[in-house]
């Protein structure tokens, strides 16, 4: 028998309140009120979840795209976009950067553009990623040459201790399972770490925090929570990583991106298990 905890009226506050959750906050989660279900047991909760803000990205005073992410590491998010989308390519280009919270805008000037940006945007793809995201990338994979790096880069110990720090390195995502996890490694330990309720943001803001500290990506190791596909591997070559982990699956797409742009692919990393995809020589099995 179902025996609610909270009366009519308590349950209406939950629904007018539960819309509250859209306004826009700069805190990475916010207080919602819930009814749990367990078995026959019906009960009236505050729960946390993950903040959601769509963030608009304003390039030379021209709108270039609205991100819908997590309002955390916004400078990062937005630098680590540009790198991935190739737009951005040296520090030194970048002449003003400016997060105003209030109207959730991140404006960014730089000082030269690629020669084809002009015509970059008439070739926009919709990733498989949460939101159905935008990416620029699969157009002009052709531009992007093979990764070289040495082999033997890290072990299947080394992969397995990185997997156990990574998993619960985030607190966001203990507190309210709705963030994606990406984490820049040594091949030793975490470097660098970001979550965000995008896997492609995440992985954008670890990407944009290196970059603005002088961090070099060579040889070093990109491990992410989320599934793996084409944009995500795109990603990862465009900024030189040599090999992507992942606790999720590949798609038979991100896989041919990784053969042929020579970065090492693990999927299902868990526990004691993975699979390698491709270019296993960088790995001392």
């Amino acid at each position: 028998m179902i025996t609610p905890t909270r009366s009519a009226w308590s349950i209406n506050w939950l629904r007018l309140e539960a819309a509250l959750c859209y306004i826009p906050s700069v805190e990475t989660k916010r207080e919602a009120p819930i009814l749990r279900v367990v078995g026959d047991q019906v009960e009236g909760l505050i729960d946390e979840v993950a903040s959601e803000l769509p963030i608009r990205l304003v390039l030379n005073d021209e709108p270039l795209v609205t991100l819908l992410c997590t309002p955390a590491e916004l400078e990062e998010l937005t630098v680590g976009f540009l790198l991935s989308e190739g737009i951005l390519r040296d520090k030194a280009s970048i002449k003003t950067l400016k997060v105003d919270e209030r109207e959730a805008v991140v404006r960014i000037e730089l000082s030269d553009l690629p020669a084809d940006f002009s015509t970059l945007f008439e070739k926009r793809t919709i990733s498989s990623g949460c939101g159905k995201g935008v990416t620029f990338t699969n157009e002009r994979l052709s531009a992007d040459s093979r990764i070289k790096a040495k082999d033997r880069l890290i072990s299947l110990d080394d992969i397995r201790q990185l997997l156990r720090a990574f998993r619960n390195i985030s607190a966001l995502y203990l507190e309210t399972g709705g963030v994606h996890s990406a984490a820049l490694s040594d091949g030793k330990e975490i470097l660098f770490f970001s979550e965000d309720i995008g896997r492609h943001n995440a992985m954008d803001k670890l990407i944009g925090k290196a970059f603005l500290r002088n961090i070099s990506i060579e040889n070093k190791i990109l491990i992410t929570s989320g599934r793996v596909t084409s944009e995500i591997v795109t990603k990862a070559g465009r900024n030189r990583f040599p090999i992507l982990i992942s606790r999720a699956a590949p798609s038979c797409m991100a896989i041919s991106y990784a053969e042929d742009m020579g970065i090492t692919l693990v999927g299902f990393a868990r526990g004691d298990r993975m699979n390698i995809y491709t270019w296993p020589n960088r790995i001392a099995l």
